[in-house]
């Protein structure tokens, strides 16, 4: 037998001696990095978090830092990934699955010598909390499960064929039509839609051209968008409604002829947001190595497909069962998640059995540090293992209840996030450190909210240039 190495990193607890333990953190894919989660975006999470835990970030056996798995060369086609993969991480792949990652998490447990585990997983990451549960019962401390997978992923039917696989849109679990019906709904609410108030016409028209067009569409503006193109934006624009401002103007340049903002938000959304140099990510391979581990032979499945030559798995993944644990899971969906739709939360506590489901009215893939209302309930529930009420519900807005309200909030660009994120483009477009933070906090006074999503992705929007230029001979005179 051969083994994996497993890359682990711990960010302690800023309150050492009121520390509770350690919160291992999962989020998502599968095959996202946990190392990258606890050091890239746990700055983030709420303050008792920080003060209370060690965050531990994990990278799953196939991922990333730890044994990864490895395709080769992607831009090939997928019969020749695939023989790639099983090439050169034949050995590897059988054992990537969710069942052997859960075994990891219970070893990683006991090296960070807590008595029992707290964890809070994203996405797929339901799966492994869920599947760790029914493993390792008595272990469990505290888990919240964001974004909740179809528990049924491991069931099969009496002909043997498989129930379901994770969220897949295979099965009909996912919603991405739904959630583009709220951002319709939303952006026609509110002027702060630069698209409203006929969205849905606009996107309509959009599709209808590419379509017409074959191939290229608006190639006069030196910016080239096909009909798969623009799939892939507004699916990946539904992740996250800080996105939907910048779709908006998108759509509303593309109304009056110009592609260029459509471009610049699709090769944004491509690059995956801007990883570190030299990242070691291998998103791809890692999702496709582990959903195949999880259900390649099983018949009726996704996998029969996509993994028709990969080796026999070790271990499938299981059906989730009731478990009796020390303090009830908390399981979280977002009613208009785009990916694990929030109707499977409630599915999912009941198969736990000792869980209890919240639902956020909010949209995009899941809900914790979107829902003040979310983020308060799961502190509490980490933190002091106060378990909310069976089916609480929480608010879209906090503090706002009317649809106008409700879209002028989503919409709106929020200055004090992008101040920060303007400053690192405009260093990264050679604009010297303190040259870059003037023109930001300019652009962020006098820009217009459309003007601020030009400056962000990159586009060369003539209005937009002109405050540019203007702003920098201030700045370089100031």
């Amino acid at each position: 037998l051969g083994t994996v190495s497993i890359a682990i990193t711990r960010r302690p607890a800023a309150d050492e001696p009121h520390r509770i333990g350690s919160l291992v953190l999962n989020p998502g894919g599968p095959g996202g990095s946990g190392v990258h989660l606890a050091w890239g975006y746990a700055s983030l999470f709420p303050a008792a978090l920080l003060d209370r835990f060690d965050l531990v970030g994990f990278d799953p056996r196939g991922v990333s830092r730890s044994t990864p798995v490895d395709c080769g060369d992607l831009e090939r086609s997928f019969r020749v990934v695939e023989r790639d993969c099983v090439a050169r991480s034949g050995d590897l792949l059988p054992y990537v699955g969710t069942q052997n990652a859960a075994r990891d998490m219970e070893q990683l447990r006991k090296a960070l010598g807590d008595a029992q585990l707290t964890y809070l997983g994203f996405s797929y990451g339901t799966a492994l909390g869920a599947v760790y549960a029914n493993l390792f019962p008595a272990s469990v401390r505290a888990l919240v499960l964001d974004g909740s997978v179809d528990p049924a992923a491991g069931e099969y039917n009496v002909d043997g064929t498989v129930v379901g696989s994770y969220g897949s849109p295979f099965y009909g679990v996912q919603d991405f039509g739904g959630t583009v019906d709220v951002f319709l709904q939303l952006c026609d609410a509110t002027r702060s839609c630069s698209a409203g108030p006929r969205a849905g016409d606009l996107l309509d028209d959009l599709y209808d051209d590419v379509e017409d067009a074959g191939t290229d569409y608006f190639d006069e503006w030196d910016a080239t968008v096909t009909a798969n193109q623009v799939d892939g934006i507004v699916t990946s624009a539904m992740y996250n409604t800080d996105l939907w401002a910048p779709l908006a103007v998108g759509l509303a340049d593309a109304a009056e002829g110009d592609a260029s903002t459509l471009a610049a938000l699709g090769s944004f959304l491509e690059a995956g947001y801007p990883r570190e140099e030299h990242s070691t990510d291998n998103l791809t391979e890692a999702n496709l190595a582990i959903y195949c581990a999880d259900f390649a032979g099983r018949r009726g499945a996704f996998a029969v497909e996509w993994c028709r030559g990969w080796p026999e798995t070790a271990e499938p993944i299981p059906p989730i069962t009731a478990v009796d644990v020390a303090t009830p899971i908390v399981v979280i969906g977002t009613d208009g998640d785009p990916a694990t739709p929030g109707f499977l939360a409630p599915r999912m506590a009941v198969a736990l059995g000792d869980a209890v489901s919240v639902r956020w009215e909010g949209a995009g893939h899941t809900a914790f540090l979107n829902s003040a209302c979310v983020d308060s309930i799961v502190v509490s529930y980490l933190v002091d293992l106060t378990v909310p009420k069976n089916r609480t519900r929480c608010g879209f807005t906090d503090d706002v209840n009317t649809t106008v309200a409700r879209a002028a909030r989503v919409f709106a660009v929020n200055r004090d996030h992008f101040l920060l994120r303007l400053t690192d483009v405009f260093v990264a477009e050679g604009s010297p450190a303190g040259e870059a933070a003037c023109l930001a906090a300019g652009m962020i006074a006098d820009g217009t909210d459309s003007q601020l999503v030009y400056a962000r992705l990159g586009v060369q929007q003539p209005e937009y240039l002109d405050l540019r230029r203007r702003l920098e001979r201030g700045c370089a005179t100031g």
